[in-house]
């Protein structure tokens, strides 16, 4: 191995080295633009977000996506990165429709500053029960101030 060659696996290995939060979060996830009009549940969901993609959004305010299940009892695990904090707000609350929308689950946050509970890496995790296969509303509330990274995993046993 000449000195040019190990210079340059040196430099690679460098680079590889470079990833930041946002880019190791969404772990070569496609970002959806979320900028479609679905109908679902007598209202509009912006987009359909498969596993291998991811959204951006910002908060205070709602954000609707549809996530599709193909079994008949799964778990739909949504993860939530804060990628520029400004208020902490005190309410996050996500809503997951059962297909033809006659039950949610849901997951809150109240009374909690949200960004502390966010913990040093910046990212909320929860999980949904999703029964039926279909599509399923997602609504994501939060009064907070933020930029946000959000992925979805349909998790079944």
């Amino acid at each position: 191995m000449t000195l040019g060659h190990a210079l340059w696996g040196l430099a690679c290995l460098g680079l590889a080295g470079c990833v930041d939060a946002e880019q190791a979060f969404t772990d070569g996830r496609l970002e959806d633009p979320c900028a479609a009009s679905v109908p679902v549940c007598q209202t509009r969901a912006a987009c359909v977000l498969a596993p291998d993609e991811y959204v951006r959004g910002t908060f205070p305010g709602a954000q609707r996506l549809i996530v599709r299940t193909d079994v008949d009892q799964a778990k739909v695990r949504v993860r939530l990165l804060f990628t520029e904090q400004v208020y902490p707000g005190t309410e996050l609350q996500l809503d997951l429709w059962t297909p033809g929308c006659g039950d949610r689950d849901r997951a809150r946050l109240v009374d909690v500053d949200l960004f502390d509970r966010a913990g040093a890496d910046g990212v909320l995790t929860f999980t949904l029960d999703a029964p039926g296969r279909g599509d399923h509303l997602l609504d994501v509330y939060s009064d907070l101030s933020a930029r946000w990274t959000l992925t979805v995993d349909v998790v079944t046993d």
